[in-house]
């Protein structure tokens, strides 16, 4: 199947599920479809609670990445550290700027 299918089948189930929730509550009465949407609430919240907590402590445990040594740099075809004065501007000519 493909994703497309695989995502409308899912919104088609959902739907149908939700609509089936909202039929079902609505033949309870008001007071007992409170009460059961409290307790779906408190489920849900320590299903994902649970779950965030499951998900923390796996990317906890994952050793971090470990780059791979940079290639050394090339050598510098030219060595300026000791330079007095430094050929710029055109033509090679020579310009302090103090």
């Amino acid at each position: 199947m493909s994703r497309t299918v695989k995502v409308i089948v899912a919104v088609v189930l959902l739907a149908a599920g939700i609509t089936g929730l909202v039929i079902v509550l609505g033949g309870e009465g008001l007071d007992r479809a409170e009460k059961w949407v409290s307790i779906g609430g408190v489920i849900a919240s320590v299903v994902l609670s649970a779950l965030g907590v499951a998900v923390s402590w796996l990317a906890w445990r994952r050793p971090a990445a470990v780059a791979p040594a940079p290639a050394p740099a090339p050598h510098p075809g030219v060595d300026v550290r000791d330079a007095k004065g430094v050929q710029i501007g055109d033509h090679n000519t020579q310009h302090n700027r103090f």
